[in-house]
């Protein structure tokens, strides 16, 4: 006996079938017999018939089976709906051709099957070889048609062209052709439509449909797609306006509001809706509203709507230009934007006071000022280095480059000097006496950086210039206690300082490259003076400049000169040392990481660079490549997904944190500006909602720290720059 892998049989061997009437099934029971997974198919060959008909007379369920272990069962189950051969009556042999892709056998069965008479069946075939044609307004597109005779007859066949504007078409909508059996001919149809304004840009149906005397009448579907071409045109008027538009000598509050007219010409074929928006470098100083809101254009029409600007008008000054854009944009944009995309729009401003009177007062102000003693300010007398926000938003604490430490209350909106220094009060570092409102100490060094301990919200820790750590009681203005490596010759000075949550171990990046964890064993106890160091600049220059401690405290990352971001392990710092190592992070000794931040609650880390760029890295998704190419083969490479970067600025940022909430990220740098990005869920910058940041301050000098948290009113940041002002914004 033959051995067979492909092991199958039939449910029935002779079939009886009807056409027209309920299908003719059988089943196919295949085995594998073979000794790996197969999965089979079938294919039912009619004699006598063509095998370019494929399967449209009979249906096969499924398909495709799915693969089977050895000794598997699949059935076949096989409909038979029409006749292999159109308007034959009698017997055909079927052969059920049983094979898989898997194995190099296949199986053949033979099935009768009895064809009796029934209803007519189909003698055509229709066909479109493409579906989707596209066209341009008065341009002509030819939609070729085929058409096929199945039967083993003669057959004289109409076909007809239905669906579109008989207009469209060129020359007849309707053919004869006379087939010869199982032969096929070509036919075409020319269709042009007409001008944009009468074939607007749409999908129009249409159908080919082929009968004959004795076949019923078989179509098929195709898409006519009208291709969009032209543009809109924008216009404003006037695009100079004044407020008030009217000249008065008296002054006059009540005109704030002025009015342009926007006018859209579409010479397009596409009906289109257009949304209307005020940019511009004064659009936070405006309100605006578009009547009506969103425009409708009527194609080849001008359409008109009314931008109404409104602005507060100062009560006194000088004139002020507003410089506005307005911006448009298109439902469909398939061409483009409106033609110009902007109109620039100046409003002059005049203020509620004419100027003759302005400057009355202001001589008035002048003589006053004469009378008056204008106070000592009070504040820091050089650049300021570094702020910190107490833990309940209360205080703010702030360190400069005058050698001096100073407390601030957040009252409102402001911040007020926090108590008197107790008299005599010494000379700073720039030798001048202070003033002792809000002077928490004068140490002697610059202040590089200020760090709340976590867990006791009256004191903190100060990095100095020469590499001393200093701790002072807020509350008491007293110097508790003071570190310093003891095998450390140098003035190696404190870029970064940051705690663990329970306050009982201390990190600080130095501008050596080493860093240090200072430990003390329990609240209320001091450090000790022998820190463990590890030195991550032996082999290049390395400045600290920034360090950051994940809220779980499993990762600690160091960063500074060269871009270099190093990931440590904060409970074993010389254990699985990583370079994060990607192209944006290459840099040459003046490139700098100035500022890192993790996200509230997760490992997603912010860092902010020389070259104006902020970067998001998903720190949970981080692979060590094959090739490493560390300028110190001692650390381990490693590549992080970057979750996103942008351009924050064309110079240095120097300081960046995220809002409690983690939905935004605040920067500032060297451009003295203070601007809030929003984010995404995903940690991602939000584009659509403010693709270049929200400007919260501009100012003129460089800022070189900020803050953030959060109090009952809100979100609030402190600053603290290079013209010495520590500054609060809500």
């Amino acid at each position: 006996m033959e051995n067979r892998i492909i092991n199958a049989s039939l449910s029935s061997q002779s079939l009886t079938f009807k056409p027209g009437g309920s299908p003719a099934a059988f089943v196919v029971t295949v085995i594998n017999d073979g000794e790996q997974f197969a999965a089979f198919q079938l294919e039912i060959l009619a004699a006598g018939a063509s095998r370019s008909s494929g399967s449209q007379w009979y249906r096969l369920t499924p398909e495709v089976a799915a693969a089977k272990p050895p000794g598997g069962v699949t059935e076949f189950k096989v409909e038979i709906f029409d006749a292999p051969i159109p308007a034959f009556v009698g017997t055909i042999n079927l052969t059920v051709r049983i094979f898989s892709p898997q194995l190099r056998e296949e199986r053949k069965l033979l099935v009768r099957l009895i064809i009796q008479p029934g209803k007519i069946s189909t003698l055509l075939s229709v066909e479109l070889p493409v579906r989707r044609f596209q066209v341009y307004p008065r341009n002509s597109v030819e939609i070729p048609a085929r058409v096929r005779n199945l039967s083993p007859i003669e057959v004289e066949t109409v076909v007809r062209f239905e669906g579109l504007n008989s207009s469209w078409i060129i020359g007849s909508t309707e053919r004869r052709l006379l087939l010869e059996p199982g032969g096929q001919e070509e036919i075409s149809f020319l269709c042009q439509p007409p001008a944009m304004t009468q074939a607007p840009s749409d999908d129009y149906p249409f159908v080919v449909k082929a009968s004959s005397r004795n076949s019923p009448a078989i179509s098929v579907e195709g898409i006519l797609e009208i291709l969009p071409v032209g543009y809109v045109g924008f216009t404003v008027t006037p695009q100079k306006q004044t407020l008030p538009n009217h000249k008065k000598w008296l002054p006059d509050r009540k005109s704030k509001t002025a009015l342009f007219e926007l006018f859209f010409k579409n010479t397009s074929n596409l009906y289109q809706q257009v949304d209307v928006e005020l940019q511009g470098r004064d659009r936070r100083r405006c309100t605006y509203q578009v009547v009506p809101e969103n425009v409708d254009l009527t194609i080849g029409e001008t359409t008109k709507a009314l931008l109404n600007v409104t602005t507060k008008r100062p009560w006194v000054g000088l004139a002020k230009t507003l410089r506005l854009e307005a911006r448009t944009l298109l439902a469909d944009q398939r061409l483009g934007s409106t033609d110009p995309s902007t109109q620039t729009l100046d409003l002059k401003v005049l203020p509620i006071v004419p100027l003759w009177l302005f400057l009355a007062l202001l001589a008035l102000l002048a003589a006053l000022i004469l009378f008056l003693l204008i106070p000592e300010p009070i504040g820091h007398t050089d650049i300021v280095n570094s702020v910190r926000f107490s833990g309940d938003a209360f205080s703010v604490v702030s360190g400069s480059d005058d050698c001096t430490i100073r407390i601030w209350s957040v009252d409102g909106n402001r911040l007020n000097p926090k108590g008197t220094a107790a008299s005599p009060v010494n000379r700073a570092c720039n030798d001048k006496v202070p003033n002792p409102e809000g002077l928490l100490a004068v140490i002697g060094q610059p202040v590089r950086t200020l760090r709340f301990m976590p867990k006791d919200d009256d004191r903190i820790a100060a990095g100095l210039e020469d590499g001393e750590i200093q701790f002072w009681n807020v509350r008491t203005h007293d110097r508790e206690n003071s570190l310093r490596d003891p095998n450390d010759q140098t003035s190696d000075r404190v870029f970064a300082l940051v705690f663990t949550e329970n306050s009982l171990n201390l990190f600080s990046g130095h501008g050596s490259g080493k860093l240090r964890l200072w430990k003390r064993s329990g609240p209320g106890t001091n450090f000790e003076s022998n820190p463990q160091v590890t030195d991550l600049g032996k082999d290049l220059k390395y400045p600290i400049r920034a360090l950051a401690l994940s809220e779980d405290e499993t990762i600690l990352v160091t960063a500074g000169n060269f871009k270099r971001v190093i990931l440590m392990n904060p409970n074993n710092l010389e254990d699985n040392q990583r370079q994060l190592s990607t192209p944006e992070l290459n840099g040459g000794d003046g490139d700098y990481i100035w500022s890192l931040d993790f996200a509230p609650g997760s490992h997603i880390l912010a860092t902010s660079d020389s070259d104006g760029f902020i970067s998001l890295w998903d720190l949970d998704k981080c692979q060590t490549p094959q090739t490493q190419t560390s300028v110190n083969n001692s650390l381990t490479q490693q590549q992080c997904e970057l979750r996103d970067r942008w351009r924050a600025a064309n110079t240095s940022v120097r300081s960046i944190a995220f809002t409690v909430d983690g939905n935004k990220l605040v920067s500032a740098g060297d451009d003295g500006k203070i601007v809030i990005w929003p984010l995404t869920a995903e940690q991602k910058l939000d584009r659509t909602q403010a693709p270049n940041g929200q400007v919260a301050y501009q100012g003129s000098s460089q800022i070189n720290t900020i803050d953030v948290t959060k109090d009952v009113q809100g979100t609030i940041v402190v600053s603290g720059d290079d013209a010495f002002r520590v500054k609060l914004y809500r």
